[in-house]
Formats: C-alpha cells, structure tokens, sequence
C-alpha cells in the first residue's frame, strides 16, 4: 500500500483540531477519517497509524510509541483489531508534519513531485517547502 498523503493530513488534522492535548483512538473513529468499515479498522487506517508509530508523529504519556499496543490497539487471534482509551498525542515531529501537509501548496508539490519518495524524504521536503514559502512570505512583508 503507498502512502496516501491526503488521508494522512486527515488523520493528524484530528490531533490539530482536538480541544485537549491528548486523544484516544475512539476520537479518530468518530472524526470524518475513514477508519472503520463493517465494525472493523481499515487497512487503510491500520497502514497510516502504523506509519505515523513508525516515524514518531505519535506518541503516549509515557513518551514514544512503538507498536499499535501502546496506542490501544489490539489484534485478536482472529486477526481482528480492538481498541482501548489509551491517550496518544501528536509529537513535535507530528505537528512539524501535519503544518507541511495543512499547507496545500506544500502538500500538492508532495503529492506530484515527491508521491513516490521515501517516508523520510517526503517529511524532510515538506518541512524544507514549508521554510520556503514561509521565507518568501516574510520577504514580501519586508518590503
């Protein structure tokens, strides 16, 4: 599955959006990210939220999350997820992302020129756009 940075935007726009510092999985159930289908998670979903574990844009109280267990999501015998209300939280590094893919010229250049690019390289080009559009805005205002 290729990462899809729309759906991405998505679901750290609900950590943005929430009221408190923390969320629990059932806050990104109840969003309008599509997250579950027939009373199971998605793949779609379950592939996002790994990648996000993944690369550290959430975490817990107790620092870093490392596996879909520390986030409140177990995988039964069956191979059905279940969740609990475990509070997560948007890392910096998260935030530092979730501005690069709400900012949509930033987000479109990813989409064309970086949709086939490693994890890493899509993060870091973000942030480097995101300096660059914020650099042309300071000089027009210098002006």
């Amino acid at each position: 599955m290729k990462v899809d940075l729309d759906y991405m935007a998505k679901l750290l726009e609900v950590f943005i959006s929430a009221d408190t510092a923390r969320i629990t999985i059932e806050n990104l159930i109840k969003s309008d990210l599509p997250a579950i289908e027939n009373d199971e998670f998605t793949e779609k979903f379950i592939f996002h939220i790994e990648l996000a574990i993944d690369n550290q844009l959430i975490g817990t109280d107790s620092g870093c999350a490392f596996c879909l267990k520390d986030i409140g999501i177990i995988q039964s015998l069956s191979g059905s997820y279940h969740y609990g209300a475990i509070p997560i939280r948007l890392t910096q590094i998260g935030h530092d992302f979730a501005l690069s893919l709400n900012n949509k010229d930033v987000l479109s250049k990813l989409k064309s020129e970086f949709k086939d690019a490693p994890f890493k390289a899509i993060f870091e080009t973000g942030q480097k756009l995101l300096e660059f559009y914020a650099q042309k805005k300071l000089e027009s205002i210098m002006k």
